[in-house]
Order: structure tokens, then sequence, then C-alpha cells
């Protein structure tokens, strides 16, 4: 058996010519050339969308550098704009409803303290007051639940690079959730 200390008492040119030696460095030049194969592989990144919608707008060409943040393609917005009128709709309806459970609330703690009004009056105005209060946060979040998808519809490049091969072209049709629309080649 091998150890380092018969490495450091034999002689080192010995050593290299031994099965173990050579073992060893084909083990190295492999492990480089993978790492060199795996960073080349890395540079390459392939941009998708994780809506569906038909390609309405590319603003880049194959071979052209773009920087991050620039606008590479949109996607139809009419499905996504339609949405969001309804779901901002939404939120008027439940702030006018919550604007009334207020003024519901208010009356009955004016009339309980005035004692006209029995104790269940006002809890109930309380509990329809927090119903009503919980429907608008829930709009609200429905909203800017949506609002974070607009990111997908209007895409752009996360890094600095260059558009290698666009896969989906103006009045094509995105079906499927990170559906390749264009592969980009990072620079470094």
């Amino acid at each position: 058996m091998l150890t380092i200390q018969s490495i450091k008492d034999s002689n080192f040119n010995q050593f290299k010519k031994t099965s173990v030696a050579s073992s060893l460095t084909k083990a190295i030049q492999i492990t480089a050339l993978s790492l060199i194969g795996s960073a080349a592989f890395a540079q390459n990144i392939m941009i998708g969308a994780l809506v569906s919608g038909q390609v309405s707008e590319v603003h880049v060409e194959e071979g052209q550098s773009v920087k991050a943040g620039q606008k590479l393609v949109n996607l139809d917005a009419q499905r996504y704009q339609a949405k969001l009128a309804m779901l901002k709709s939404q939120v008027k309806l439940q702030e006018a409803r919550f604007a009334d459970a207020q003024i519901d609330l208010d009356t009955e703690l004016d009339l309980f303290d005035r004692t006209v009004t029995s104790r269940r009056t006002l809890d109930a105005a309380k509990l329809a007051f927090k119903v009503v209060e919980a429907e608008l946060e829930t709009a609200k979040a429905a909203l800017n639940a949506h609002r974070a998808w607009q990111k997908y519809v209007y895409i752009k490049a996360p890094v600095n690079g260059k558009v290698v091969k666009i896969h989906a072209h103006k009045g094509e049709t995105v079906f499927e959730e990170n559906q390749p629309i264009l592969e980009m080649e990072v620079s470094k």
C-alpha cells in the first residue's frame, strides 16, 4: 500500500511512473476538462414565460447584444389587461362596501352608547365590518397577485448577453409554462 510517508521517502520520479500517479493525473485532466465544458455550457440560458399567450412583439434579433432589463418579447396582454380592470373594479366595489360597513358600525356604536340598541346588534355590526374588511383585503391581494404576473407578459433580459436563437416569433403562441421563447449567451 502506498502512503504519503512512503511517497516522501521514495524518489518522486519513481512515483510518477506508478499506475496510481498516472490515474491521478488522468483524473485531474478529466476534471479540468469537465469544468471547462461545464463553464461553456452554463453560458447559455433559455428565456421562457410563465404565462400562455400569443407573441405580439419581438424587440430583438438573433445575434443582437442586449443589456439586463432590456425588452425582449411582448406576449398579447389583452387578457391580462382585462383581468386587471376586473380586479380593480372588485377592489372599488369592496372599498364602497367597506365604507358602508364603517357607517353602519359607527351608527351602532352611537346607538349602543345611548343605550338605544342591544349588545347583540352592536356585535353583529362589528362582525359585518370585519367580514367586509377581509373581503376588501382579499380583493386587494388578488389585484396585487395579478400585477405580479405583469413581468411575465413583458419579457425582459435577466442579464447582459447576446441573443443566440429566437424560438417563438411574432404571431406564435406560447402554450406551456417556461416554453422556450429565446436563448441567450451570457456576457462575461
